[in-house]
């Protein structure tokens, strides 16, 4: 068992558990015998591929899964973090997608620091799109739920690609909790989105509300209707003949007739027919706007309440006295 231990501190390997070695970075085309499909497989993902010899020293070391790595560019001090997709690069050499390299000031040649990292599952994640395409997903959660499969981590500040419908649609993650890396592995991630870039929210036009009842129309489009009709009623001719005496004697002249009293009540009863409110001829609303529908509504009473007018009415002009039989008294002989 010792000699065993010594032989790995001869080899550089890491006792203490902790992996962390220096690799030449290259793009997935540079693989050997690399396909398209895999090629894009690297490239829309955040996983790397590592030699086989890292495989072999992380067996022999008490590294937590899934197993997460810090990349690190030293000349630049640029930090992301990954997964990892295989163990399949060649010797020396660590494969990383292009957006990557692109994130760490990487070309292909250069070395960067790889260590085992861990870091705490995500619970809250806000990625702002950089196209306006992602507004012609429509069910954009759903798309990113598929595609976020393809990555082991998200990093504050990270420029993530993926893809949908044939075209690249970039994500920069604007933030993440409960740290500023986190595990997106089998756990659930409130997902939210921020305006994508270049979008500009066109104002709305808010047209003020009118709560307050129009006028009603006045008094005299009713009274004009009213008497215009009570003009145009025919007046009865009944019994509209001159009274005679038996004894020769001319009748006495007097104020209140038969025909006077038909007429009256005629015209009465046309009064409160005609005296009910007309509704007003239809104007067309010619400054409607799509979206938005006007109901104007007039402060009209109503029928139960005219009614009830009408009867106070008929009965105060009821309840007043008669003018009727109101001359003064004569006698044969003269005045008394």
């Amino acid at each position: 068992m010792q000699a065993w231990l010594q032989g790995l501190n001869m080899g550089g390997g890491h006792v203490s558990g902790r992996y962390d070695q220096t690799f030449v970075v290259y793009g997935a085309v540079f693989l050997p015998n690399a396909t398209q499909t895999k090629i894009t497989e690297i490239n829309y993902g955040g996983k790397i591929l590592l030699p086989t010899s890292a495989l072999d020293l992380l067996l022999r070391m008490n590294i937590q899964y899934p197993m997460l790595f810090k990349l690190t560019n030293m000349a630049a001090q640029k930090v992301t973090h990954c997964g990892v997709l295989e163990f399949s690069a060649p010797e020396g050499q660590a494969i990383l997608p292009h957006w990557m390299m692109q994130q760490l000031n990487l070309c292909d040649g250069d070395t960067v620091r790889i260590e085992s990292a861990t870091v705490p599952k995500a619970t809250f994640a806000k990625l702002k799109p950089m196209s306006l395409e992602f507004l012609n997903i429509s069910n954009p959660k759903a798309v990113l739920e598929v595609e976020l499969r393809k990555y082991a981590c998200l990093t504050k500040n990270d420029r993530i690609p993926t893809s949908y419908a044939g075209q690249t649609l970039e994500f920069l993650v604007v933030d993440v909790k409960p740290a500023n890396s986190v595990c997106i592995i089998e756990c659930d991630v409130n997902l939210d989105f921020d305006a994508p870039e270049g979008y500009v929210e066109q104002p709305r036009q808010v047209t003020p509300a009118v709560n307050a009842k129009p006028p009603a129309p006045p008094a005299s489009a009713f009274t004009g209707h009213a008497q215009a009709a009570k003009a145009a009623a025919p007046t009865t001719t009944i019994f509209g003949g001159s009274g005679r005496r038996l004894d020769g004697k001319k009748k006495p002249t007097s104020s209140v007739s038969l025909s006077s009293e038909a007429g009256a009540s005629t015209s009465d009863a046309a009064a409160i027919a005609n005296d009910l409110p007309a509704i007003p001829p239809v104007v067309v609303n010619e400054d409607y706007k799509p979206g938005r529908i006007s109901f104007v509504r007039y402060d009209y009473k109503r029928v139960d309440v005219l009614e009830k007018e009408l009867r106070e009415k008929e009965a105060n002009q009821k309840s007043q006295p008669s003018k009727l039989f109101q001359g003064s008294n004569r006698t044969l002989r003269g005045a008394r």
